[in-house]
């Protein structure tokens, strides 16, 4: 066999052996955690995954002679514009990972923002459900983390 195609199969092993290894650590660390922070750990968790893999396999391909710089040049490309056309979807993962990290509101909690107002019946990494009076709201996680938030004590009302 050749040589470089034993480097290539092995630079591919360590960065599957690595993927794993931190899909384990992951996978521990949200067990810690309740479900719905759990829920953000398996998502790191697969990226991660997928991240790791593509990157051994281009470098495995780079070790076997082929020319991966055109390859990782329209890569580049394409991800540009995937995030400029995803900014807004990609805007709201984000938020959602931070309002399932800091808990600044519960399900049941009554919330006023940007004009939808009700409880909130459902968290989720990409919406709010706010519910009232037979009216149902999704709003953007980035409008909560964007806008003021009014979380109404129904202890004083």
């Amino acid at each position: 066999m050749n040589e470089n195609v034993i480097q290539a199969i092995l630079v591919f092993a360590v960065f599957v052996v690595v993927s794993l290894i931190i899909d384990r650590f992951l996978k521990q660390v949200a067990a810690r955690f309740d479900s719905a922070a759990s829920e953000s750990f398996r998502l790191i968790s697969n990226s991660q995954r997928v991240v790791l893999i593509f990157i051994g396999a281009v470098l495995a391909l780079s070790k076997l002679g082929f020319d991966v710089g055109a390859l990782v040049a329209g890569l580049g490309l394409t991800g540009f514009a995937l995030g400029f056309a995803l900014k807004d979807a990609i805007s709201n993962l984000i938020a959602g990972i931070m309002i399932v990290l800091y808990k600044p509101i519960k399900l049941g909690n009554k919330i006023d923002i940007t004009g939808s107002k009700g409880t909130v019946v459902d968290l989720n990494l990409r919406y709010i459900t706010v519910k009232d009076e037979g009216v149902t709201h999704l709003v953007p996680n980035s409008l909560f983390l964007n806008n003021k938030v009014s979380i109404i004590d129904e202890d004083k009302q």
